[in-house]
C-alpha cells in the first residue's frame, strides 16, 4: 500500500482535537506519537496484503497521555474520507469508550458508513440497563442499531468481548469482515485478552441444563433440534454430578486436579450444541434481552468443550472451583493493538506475531514514588479474610487511610484512591453528609477524592487533574488464572501440566513468575497513569504527579521502577520504622540497605543491626526483597580483604556511593 500522508494525517489530528471540549494544541510529543501509529498501520495493511500467510498483532505501546487513541480516530477518519472503499473497525474495552468514541467519529466521517454495537447501542437493549449506566457513568444513549449494521458499514465501533466471540465461534459478526470482505484495518484499543479461560461451577452447568429442559417444553413438534438438546440435557446432569462428586471429595486430593468431566460417548454431542442454540432457547423463554446471561451460559458451553479435550482442572485454593482454558488467541494480519504498557507485559514475548512499533519513550524525573508501610495490623492483610471480610474489618484500615493522605496532601488537591472494588462496596469512603453525589466521589478534609476499583478505567482520562494516586495493595492474578494461562499458552491438556509445581505459593517456574509479575507492572503503570503524569509535553516530559503504593510489592517496585517510570527519582519508603521490631533479619536487612548512608557494612554491623550470623548473610542477601531493593541501591558483597585491605569473609559494599563521590577507601 502507499505511504499515509503525514501531512493530510497531523491536519486531521489538529481537526480532531478542535472537537474536544478540553481542547489543546497537539504537541510535538503527540505528533512523534501520531507518527509511530501510522507507520504501524502501514504495516498492517501491508501484512493484510501481502503477509497474511505470516498473522502479526502491530503493537503501539506508546504510554498513556501520548494520543494514542486519538491519533488511531483521526487515521481511520481520514482513510475512510480519502477513499471510499476503506473499511475500518474500532475495539474497545468498554460500552463507555464505545460511546465516546462514536460521538467523536460522527463529527468526521459520513454517519451513514458508521456504526456502533454493543449491549446499550443495539436495538431494543435492556431499559434497566440502560439506567443503571446513565446512574453510574452518566452515558446517554442516543443511537441503537442492528447487528446486521456491523455487516454493512464502513467504520464500526464495538466491543473485545465482539471481537472475540466472532474468532471464537467462528461466525461472520460484521466485525472483521465488510460485507464478506475483510476489513482493511482493525484498530484493538487496550490489551487483548489473549487466553480463553472459562471459570464454571456445578451449579451453573445446572443453570443451562435447566434453560435447555424449559424451553423444551415451549417448542413446537417441529422443532429440529429437540432430539439433541434433549440429549444434551441429560448429559449435562451428569456432568454436574460428577462436579459436586469431585468438589466433596476434593478434601482428599492435592490442591489442584486435572478433571475427565465427559465420558468418551457423549463426546460428539458436547459439540453439536453451538451459541445458536443457546440463543434460541432463550428467545423461546423471553430471555433474548439478557445479554449477561447469554455470556453466562455461553461460557458454561466452551467450559464443558474445553473439557472435554482435557483442558479442564479443579482447585480447592482460593476461588475454589473448575477452570477450563483453550489455546492462547493468534495474531491476526491488518489489526493494529494499542497498549501502553505492552513494553512491561512478558507475555506478549511468549505469543507468536507480536510486533511491537518504535515509539517514542517518556521522561517522568517529576513523578515521586513513594513506598508505604502501613501499621503492623494491616501490613499484608488486603484479602478477603482479613481487611476484605466485612465494614467492621475495613473501617480501622479507612479511618488510617484517610488520616494517612489527608497528612500528605496539601487542601484542595485532586486525588484518586485506587482500590479493590470489595473494599470500596463497603462505602465507608464517604460519609453520610458528603457533598458529592457520585458513589466514587467524597471530600476529604477540603481534599477532593476519587475513588476506582482496579481494572476499571484503562486509557480512561478522567482523573487526568489528579496529582496524587494512591494504589492499595496490589492486584494479584489468582493462582488459578496462572495455572490456566499456562495450559492456554502451551496448548497442554490438564493432565500434561505440573498443577501442583505450578500453583505452589513460592514456586519457581519462569512462566509463574512471567506471568505474575507482568500483571502486577502492567496494573500498576496502567492504574498509576490515570493521573497527572498522563499529561506529556513537546519534549516527552511527564507532569509532576506523586505515586503511591500503599503495601504493595517492594521488590517488583524497586526492580522494575525504570522500566515503569524512566529517569524517575528514587523510591521512597515510608513507615519502615513500624515494622522493625516485629521484622525478620531478611527484613532487617532489606531496611537497612535502604537508610544505611555507609560506604560499606560488616558482618559484625549486621549481626547487631539484623540479627544475621556469617552464615546466614549469603541467603538473606540472595532473598527476591534484598536482591531487589541491593539492585536499585548499588549494593554488592565482597571480600573483605579487597575492601578493607584486611580480614576474611565478606562485607557489603555501596557501589552507587563509590561512583558518585569518587571515593576510594583509604587505611
Amino acid at each position: 500500500m502507499k505511504k499515509i500522508d503525514i501531512k493530510k494525517f497531523n491536519k486531521t489530528m489538529d481537526q480532531l482535537v478542535e472537537t474536544y471540549t478540553d481542547y489543546k494544541k497537539v504537541t510535538e510529543f503527540e505528533r512523534k506519537v501520531g507518527a509511530s501509529v501510522c507507520r504501524a498501520t502501514e504495516l498492517a495493511m501491508s501484512d493484510l496484503k501481502l503477509n497474511s500467510n505470516q498473522p502479526k498483532f502491530r503493537v503501539v505501546s506508546a504510554p498513556t497521555g501520548g494520543s494514542k487513541t486519538s491519533s488511531s480516530i483521526a487515521l481511520l477518519s481520514m482513510l475512510a474520507n480519502e477513499n471510499k472503499g476503506f473499511s475500518g473497525a474500532y475495539i474497545c474495552k468498554t460500552i463507555e469508550e464505545c460511546d465516546e468514541h462514536y460521538r467523536t467519529l460522527k463529527k468526521l466521517v459520513d454517519n451513514d458508513q458508521l456504526a456502533v454495537f454493543n449491549s446499550l447501542h443495539k436495538t431494543n437493549a435492556s431499559p434497566s440497563l440502560m439506567l443503571e449506566k446513565k446512574r453510574e457513568l452518566g452515558l446517554e444513549i442516543e443511537d441503537h442499531f442492528d447487528p446486521e449494521d456491523l455487516n454493512n458499514s464502513r467504520l464500526i465501533i464495538t466491543t473485545h468481548t465482539r471481537w472475540m466471540k466472532e474468532e471464537e465461534y467462528q461466525t461472520d459478526l460484521g466485525v472483521r469482515k465488510y460485507k464478506g470482505i475483510h476489513r482493511d484495518l482493525i484498530v484493538v484499543d487496550e490489551e487483548p485478552d489473549l487466553f480463553s479461560i472459562y471459570p464454571c461451577q456445578p451449579h451453573e452447568v445446572g443453570e443451562l441444563a435447566d434453560l435447555l429442559s424449559g424451553s423444551l417444553n415451549l417448542q413446537n413438534d417441529e422443532m429440529k433440534n429437540k432430539v439433541l438438546i434433549h440429549r444434551f440435557t441429560k448429559t449435562l446432569r451428569k456432568i454436574q454430578e460428577r462436579m459436586e462428586k469431585i468438589t466433596d471429595g476434593a478434601i482428599r486430593e492435592a490442591t489442584y486436579i486435572p478433571v475427565d468431566l465427559v465420558e468418551e460417548d457423549e463426546y460428539e454431542d458436547v459439540f453439536k450444541l453451538t451459541n445458536q442454540h443457546i440463543r434460541m432457547c432463550l428467545d423461546k423463554s423471553g430471555l433474548n434481552n439478557n445479554t449477561s446471561l447469554n455470556d453466562r451460559l455461553n461460557n458454561i458451553l466452551s467450559f464443558i468443550q474445553a473439557s472435554a479435550e482435557g483442558m479442564g482442572f479443579h482447585t480447592r485454593q482460593g476461588t475454589s472451583g473448575f477452570y477450563a482454558y483453550k489455546g492462547s488467541m493468534s495474531a491476526e494480519s491488518g489489526t493494529l493493538v494499542l497498549d501502553g504498557s505492552a513494553d512491561l507485559n512478558g507475555v506478549y514475548g511468549l505469543c507468536k506475531g507480536m510486533e511491537l512499533v518504535d515509539v517514542p519513550t517518556v521522561d517522568y524525573r517529576n513523578v515521586e514514588l513513594t513506598h508505604v508501610t502501613p501499621p503492623e495490623e494491616f501490613r499484608n492483610k488486603m484479602r478477603p479474610n482479613h481487611i476484605l471480610r466485612n465494614a467492621w474489618s475495613a473501617r480501622p484500615y479507612m479511618e488510617w487511610l484517610q488520616e494517612y493522605v489527608t497528612s500528605v496532601t496539601p487542601e484542595n488537591a485532586e486525588i484518586l484512591v485506587v482500590a479493590k472494588k470489595d473494599l470500596l462496596n463497603y462505602g465507608l469512603h464517604k460519609d453520610p453528609g458528603d457533598p458529592y453525589e457520585s458513589p466514587f466521589e467524597a471530600d476529604w478534609n477540603n481534599r477532593h477524592v476519587h475513588f476506582c476499583n482496579y481494572g476499571r478505567g484503562k486509557g480512561s482520562n478522567k482523573w487526568k487533574d489528579c496529582d496524587h494516586v494512591f494504589l492499595l495493595g496490589d492486584w494479584h492474578l489468582p493462582t488459578s488464572l496462572v495455572i490456566a494461562r499456562i495450559g492456554s499458552l502451551k496448548s497442554s491438556h490438564a493432565s500434561g501440566l505440573n498443577l501442583n509445581k505450578l500453583g505452589a505459593p513460592r514456586s519457581k517456574d519462569p512462566l509463574v513468575n512471567i506471568i505474575r509479575d507482568s500483571h502486577l507492572q502492567t496494573t500498576f503503570k496502567q492504574m498509576a497513569a490515570r493521573i497527572s503524569l498522563r499529561n506529556i509535553d513537546d519534549s516527552g516530559i511527564a507532569s509532576p504527579a506523586h505515586v503511591y503504593s500503599i503495601d504493595g510489592d517492594l521488590p517488583l517496585l524497586f526492580s522494575s521502577k525504570d522500566k515503569m517510570f524512566p529517569n524517575s527519582p528514587e523510591v521512597k519508603i515510608i513507615g519502615k520504622d513500624q515494622v522493625l521490631e516485629a521484622a525478620t533479619a531478611t527484613q532487617k536487612l532489606a531496611n537497612l540497605l535502604v537508610t544505611s548512608c555507609s560506604y560499606y557494612i560488616t558482618n559484625e554491623e549486621l549481626k547487631e543491626t539484623c540479627g544475621l550470623n556469617p552464615n546466614m548473610i549469603a541467603k538473606a542477601f540472595n532473598s527476591r526483597l534484598v536482591k531487589a531493593i541491593a539492585r536499585a541501591k548499588g549494593w554488592e558483597r565482597k571480600k573483605s580483604i579487597e575492601v578493607l585491605g584486611y580480614g576474611r569473609g565478606f562485607v557489603l559494599v555501596n557501589e552507587t556511593l563509590f561512583n558518585q563521590e569518587g571515593t576510594s577507601i583509604s587505611f
